[in-house]
């Protein structure tokens, strides 16, 4: 059968479920039924207009459990369009992971921005992104609330913009190259304060109309502040590392010592701009911290046979080769760089690829998408790239989101081991996810190398990133934002590509 010939046939089928015969379904294929028609009004569409790639979700069975069946991994693949859930008032004493709200899409894996700062509520609050709307900020930010604000750049500077906000502008290694990226903020309250690390920028587009994530953890006060960084947890101190290297004002980091980060759930993986070189200090940002991590929540160097599939999604690529896909993966298996005085030896042959899935939207995905590809400028891998012989298009896999139409700014690595690993046997890690600002590129994640003067270890850094780690166990319950298995590209599809016309 023809995909024409099918189409047709789905839509004639809904048509009749519209006209009397619903009450001769099973519970459910309503249940499916119901999803295609409340995708169609999501997409201004009727039921008879919608293509295949419009009915990919429609055509998974809705669950009421997030987490996949039959799978070794436990990151959701399935959503449900379901009433709104209220987070105006709630609380994430345990850490979660949300994605941001859409409009037309309702459920409970996603967040209003409004939901997430509660405004009302607010005591003072810094907040950094590479794109900062001063409209956006202005209407959900009090302006007598004190409120600092962390962007992009050049040269690096710090003002007073308003009685109760202070612009600072990070340094950057040079003056060509690199950004400022991460995206954070820390709300604070009357009795706690909220920590919140993801990917959209401080600007109503990226919180309403493209697919987003947030990590979000809520932590209390304490009866009795701690004395110095050095007392608090990782978590916290990591926090504190960040703000110092962006200039942020010192009074900011002693507020986090009136807080219990006891409980802190996730591991912070940062990138700073610059080169940091020598045993210590290579291994604090970039992926090369990513691989520490990794070796902390598996607990040990992995056996090759143990070594994870990676699912990588990104909304902007670079050159990728297939030397620094190795280079990655050796950090996302948890192993150094470095060690015994000398870089360590590749884990696979050479020109070989490592299991990494790369999910990047086709061209085909975005001019279907909802917005279209004027709605893809921060989509971006250049055409000259695209076309080096030396690109690895077998890894490529399309970036299709939960919500139909919709085009992801997301970043998502889920790695999963084939078989789960741990000290202890009551909870076995069957993975870790990220998910942050780092997109699949060299200048987000670093370039590592041995320098040719001192022998010591280096890695060089283009951009600021900020990014948390969480490991999977079996209950884990964390939604994917894109459809999972993301398929493979076809022959015939070419990835988006920034300056392409249309």
């Amino acid at each position: 059968m023809s995909g024409s010939e099918e189409n047709e046939q789905i839509a004639r089928a809904m048509a009749l479920s519209l006209q009397g015969l619903e009450a001769r379904m099973s519970q459910e294929e309503q249940e499916r039924s119901d999803l295609k028609i409340a995708i169609a009004a999501s997409l201004g569409k009727t039921v008879d207009q919608l293509t295949a790639r419009d009915m990919l979700l429609a055509d998974t069975p809705a669950k009421p459990s997030l987490k996949r069946e039959r799978e070794e991994d436990a990151i959701s693949g399935q959503h449900r369009v379901l009433k709104r859930f209220d987070n105006s008032e709630s609380q994430f004493w345990n850490g979660v992971v949300k994605l941001t709200y859409i409009k037309g899409f309702i459920g409970p894996d996603y967040i209003r921005f409004k939901d997430i700062v509660q405004k009302d509520k607010l005591k003072k609050a810094v907040i950094t992104a590479f794109v900062c709307s001063m409209d956006f900020i202005n209407d959900n930010f009090p302006t007598d609330v004190n409120l600092c604000i962390v962007t992009h750049g050049r040269p690096a500077m710090q003002r007073q913009v308003h009685s109760h906000r202070v612009i600072i502008q990070p340094p950057l290694k040079d003056e060509k190259f690199g950004v400022f990226h991460p995206k954070l903020m820390l709300l604070f309250y009357g009795t706690s304060m909220r920590v919140v690390i993801g990917s959209a920028n401080m600007e109503r587009y990226d919180y309403e109309d493209l697919e987003n994530v947030v990590f979000i953890q809520d932590f209390p006060k304490l009866d009795r502040p701690c004395k110095s960084i050095a007392e608090l947890p990782r978590f916290a101190r990591d926090i504190c590392d960040l703000l110092d290297h962006m200039q942020v004002p010192a009074s900011v980091m002693q507020e986090l010592l009136q807080y219990n980060f006891e409980k802190a759930k996730a591991h912070i993986v940062a990138s700073v701009s610059g080169v940091f070189e020598g045993e210590e200090q290579y291994k604090k940002y970039g992926h090369t911290r990513l691989a520490d991590v990794v070796q902390e929540i598996t607990g040990f160097n992995l056996d090759p046979k143990d070594y994870p599939k990676v699912e990588m999604q990104t909304s902007s690529l670079g050159s990728l080769s297939v030397l620094y896909l190795n280079e990655l993966y050796k950090s996302f298996c948890g192993l150094p760089a470095y060690a015994n005085g000398r870089a360590t030896s590749t884990i696979l042959k050479k020109n070989e690829l490592p299991p990494i899935d790369v999910v990047y939207p086709t061209r085909e995905t975005v001019e279907s998408s909802r917005l279209g590809p004027p709605g893809a400028g921060t989509i971006c891998l250049n055409t000259s790239s695209w076309k080096k012989p030396t690109f690895p298009k077998q890894v490529m896999c399309d970036a299709i989101s939960q919500r139909s139409g919709t085009l992801m700014h997301s970043k998502y690595i889920i790695a999963t081991l084939p078989n789960a690993v741990s000290k202890n046997p009551k909870n076995k890690v069957k993975g870790w996810v990220y998910c942050g600002s780092h997109n699949a590129t060299v200048s987000a994640w670093g370039k590592f190398t041995v320098s040719r003067d001192s022998k010591q270890p280096k890695m060089n850094i283009s951009n600021w990133e900020l990014g948390v780690v969480l490991p999977i166990y079996e209950e884990t319950d964390i939604p994917a934002p894109y459809l999972r298995p993301p398929p493979r590209y076809q022959s015939n599809q070419d990835a988006w590509t920034q300056n392409m016309e249309w």
